[in-house]
């Protein structure tokens, strides 16, 4: 116990914020929120390696156990954390087999075409035998449901690839944080998992298959323990963050600026998620408009769309001095500003946050390079950032500005119809390095026009199928 590393070097700016460190049941910020507590705090103990070696079955069943419920993990508590790489590595080393992959194949492929009842029933297991779990998940599961259960899936089919797979976990591990997920949780979602996948994978249901799937769900959580132990030694869980302001524009968009309470890291161009009192653990995602600041503020363009709970609730019923959460940034969508090639930015409605963000970024970086935006919207009024980013387009001699409409005539030089064919007319792209925002079938139209216009896949980032 000597050796345990320091304590994070992060220190929160409001210090009597609840819950700065920590999320879930039992914790400040739920106590807040009006969550019930339900399991009393044990003393924090290092947990135990849960991945044992390929041959090792669970006492009595001639099954490998699921991984056992470590001690819970306090935001106080150091944890001694092995690096990432290296847990990963020998999580798959003695990892699932060919077979084992080959089985769990074969099971996702039959559950397919079943997978909205496997998931109810994946949920129902869950909390019916630990209803303690049910207050980490929204009120409404209708919104988020099957997000758990699917990312779990997909890591099932990666099982063969430890790099993308270690990545993917990576990742859902941080981002997972914010739920209040802990070491002893990977216990009950393991079982309730192989609960669904035994009643709705009929009779492709067989010990081996169950076996090759415990294989690999040891994997999936020992890598993700490892990713959040690490991340809790840098980062919190997720930042509080008062409103500054709330600037409301046409088109029931707003321009919200929050101060975190703690230095909020990201990279222009990603997005943050953020939920708001009115609606516990529902998350939503929003890129900052601008690149990171040195006063701290984060800055987000809202659009509140019919049946939007978060969005609604931040254009209408959020005031200075509420105070929201924002999880981790995530999101592949930033530039290489070691690179040359032209930058293609495409933005339908708040979608252009994040490509103001990256203007911003480009400019900051002090590298002169060819900068072409494209920014639509359906009507004219609704293009509430043009004199943003006419009035950089006016700084930076390399950066010029596009407009589109698709209803209506279009003031000044501004194109008329939707914003993937304008840029279809303007091309050719096949230089450029391309960045697209906005919503999902603006998204999926654009890119299908620029990989047309003969732009290759790698060049071309959106984060339209990135995981919360």
């Amino acid at each position: 116990m000597d050796n345990l590393p320091a304590r994070p070097s992060y220190a929160p700016i409001i210090r009597d914020a609840p819950g700065l460190n920590w999320v879930g049941p039992g914790d400040a910020w739920s106590r807040a929120w009006g969550v019930t507590e339900r399991q009393p705090y044990s003393a924090p103990v290092l947990p135990a390696p849960i991945l044992p070696a390929v041959g090792t079955f669970g006492a009595g069943s001639g099954l490998p156990a699921m991984p056992s419920a470590p001690p819970l993990l306090l935001p106080n508590a150091a944890v001694a954390v092995v690096p990432l790489a290296g847990r990963g590595q020998a999580a798959a080393s003695a990892g699932p087999t060919a077979d084992d992959i080959a089985l769990v194949r074969r099971s996702l492929g039959v559950l397919e075409s079943v997978a909205d009842r496997a998931t109810a029933h994946f949920y129902a297991v869950l909390f019916l035998r630990h209803p303690e779990l049910r207050a980490l998940f929204p009120a409404a599961m209708d919104l988020q449901r099957d997000r758990l259960f699917r990312a779990l899936l997909v890591a099932g089919r990666a099982a063969d690839e430890p790099a993308a797979l270690t990545e993917y976990l990576d990742r859902l591990a941080r981002g997972h944080r914010k739920y209040g997920v802990r070491n002893e949780h990977y216990g009950p979602v393991g079982e309730a998992l192989l609960a669904a996948l035994e009643r709705y994978c009929g009779r492709y249901w067989d010990p081996e298959t169950e076996i090759a799937w415990r294989r690999i769900y040891r994997v999936i959580s020992e890598v993700m323990m490892a990713s959040a132990e690490a991340d809790a030694q840098v980062s919190p869980a997720s930042w509080q963050a008062e409103v500054v302001a709330v600037d409301r524009r046409a088109g029931e968009v707003a321009v919200v600026t929050l101060r975190t309470d703690q230095r909020y890291p990201y990279l222009a161009g990603q997005y943050t998620t953020l939920e708001v009192p009115l609606w516990p653990r529902v998350w939503r995602h929003y890129s900052p408009a601008g690149a990171p600041r040195d006063d701290g503020l984060v800055v987000l363009h809202v659009k509140a769309v019919p049946a939007g709970w978060v969005s609604n609730a931040l254009v209408h019923r959020t005031s200075p001095g509420d105070v929201l959460r924002l999880g981790p940034a995530a999101g592949t969508m930033h530039v290489d500003h070691d690179g040359d090639a032209p930058l293609l930015l495409i933005g339908g409605g708040t979608g252009i946050a994040p490509l103001i963000a990256i203007v911003e970024a480009v400019a900051e970086h002090g590298r002169a390079r060819t900068v072409e935006v494209f920014y639509g919207a359906r009507r004219e009024q609704d293009l509430y950032a043009r004199q943003e980013l006419e009035a950089l387009a006016r700084r930076h001699r390399w950066l010029a500005v596009h407009t589109a409409v698709s209803e209506g005539r279009p003031e000044g030089a501004g194109f008329s119809g939707s914003l993937p064919a304008v840029v279809d007319r303007y091309g050719p792209w096949d230089e450029y390095e391309a960045f697209v925002s906005g919503p999902p079938a603006m998204i999926r139209r654009t890119v299908a026009v620029l990989r047309e216009e003969g732009v290759q896949g790698d060049r071309i980032h959106h984060d339209l199928s990135d995981p919360a």
